[in-house]
């Protein structure tokens, strides 16, 4: 059984879903703001969402439909290779720390060893160590 969500009528379908990625973060959940609450005077009836800007810390925020702007589908799919690398990059730390060598099969091939064992911190290049590296031409 899926679960379901049952909607207030007269509110119509939410503008963005659960689990979308947006320029402010990744959307966790929205609730329903009445058109006769207190709530509704200061922030407007509708819909606001819950937005969550890094899954590194606690920082959550509610935002209206009209303070969210969705991202690109390059910079969707940079940051879904970015979060793979970042818990592929967890596994074979796991692996080092057992000392045993797993075999760690994922659709994308081998998993290659860490690259270094601190944060790292975002980068828009979209490179992972998944991607095969980029050859560049110098000039002669």
């Amino acid at each position: 059984m899926q679960p379901t969500i049952s909607l207030p009528i007269g509110y119509g379908k939410p503008k963005f879903n659960v689990g979308q990625r947006t320029q402010q973060g990744k959307i966790i959940g929205f609730e329903v703001l009445p058109l006769d609450s207190a709530l509704a005077e200061s922030c407007g009836s509708g819909y606001r969402y819950l937005v969550m800007n890094s899954r590194f810390s606690e920082d959550v925020k509610y935002l209206e439909s009209h303070q969210i702007t969705l991202l690109s589908p390059k910079e969707v799919e940079a940051e879904i290779m970015e979060e793979v690398d970042w818990y592929l990059t967890q596994l074979v730390l796991l692996q080092e720390e057992l000392n045993a060598d797993l075999k760690i099969q994922t659709p994308f091939g081998k998993v290659n060893p860490a690259i270094s064992k601190s944060k790292r911190k975002r980068t828009n290049s979209g490179a992972s160590r998944l991607s095969k590296p980029v050859k560049e031409k110098a000039a002669a």
